[in-house]
């Protein structure tokens, strides 16, 4: 794999991100346009436990759009047919145990291209399914926006949807770690996935 280059199912998952994250903006764009040609008409004033309530949902929505895409990539992750096997654990420091111990082992991946593919597959529905739940949170403003709430009410869901989403952006770093994590193998031994990408 080129290190340089994205792979392509890795490139895709950052056009759903990118596309998924423009759309919180073209939410506030289209909101501002509503507000502002009602024709003259004034709002009427929101029900003043709107608001909150709204906020206990976003609560939820959010804690969900940050749990359940983990959840799902561990099963996903899990349930990929990975052939794993036993590697020795590079050692700094064997040349000074002597043969008095057994080098250590660690797991890892038997073809580390497959599971890198397999990791990438996987992601792509928790990335989805978290976006998703991130940009109900700035629906909700939306809504609250176009009842009347004012702007201090509705901005800050989207605020919020914009930053969980903005967090969301798949490297291969992160999902190499989840898929490591599922399997309790490594991709080559001492591996620890560190990187730009």
């Amino acid at each position: 794999m080129n290190p340089s280059k994205p792979p392509p199912a890795l490139m895709t998952q950052r056009i759903l991100w990118v596309a998924l994250l423009t759309s919180n903006f073209l939410y506030v764009g289209v909101l501002f346009y509503l507000r502002a040609n009602r024709g003259g008409q004034a709002l009427p004033p929101i029900d003043p436990m709107m608001a909150p309530a709204f906020a206990a949902v976003a609560l939820g929505v959010s804690a969900a759009s940050l749990l359940l895409p983990r959840r799902l990539y561990a099963s996903f992750a899990a349930s990929a047919p990975i052939e794993i096997r036993d590697g020795v654990k590079e050692d700094p420091m064997g040349a000074l145990q002597g043969f008095r111990r057994p080098a250590p082992s660690e797991r890892i991946f038997a073809d580390t291209d497959a599971a890198r593919r397999a990791a990438l597959l996987r992601n792509q529905s928790p990335l989805i399914v978290g976006m998703a739940l991130a940009e109900a949170v700035s629906l909700l403003g939306f809504v609250l926006g176009f009842l009347g709430a004012g702007e201090a009410i509705f901005l800050p869901f989207f605020a919020v949807g914009i930053g969980l989403q903005a967090t969301r952006f798949p490297t291969m770093v992160a999902i190499e770690r989840a898929f490591e994590a599922a399997h309790g193998a490594r991709f080559f031994p001492g591996h620890t996935s560190e990187g730009s990408d």
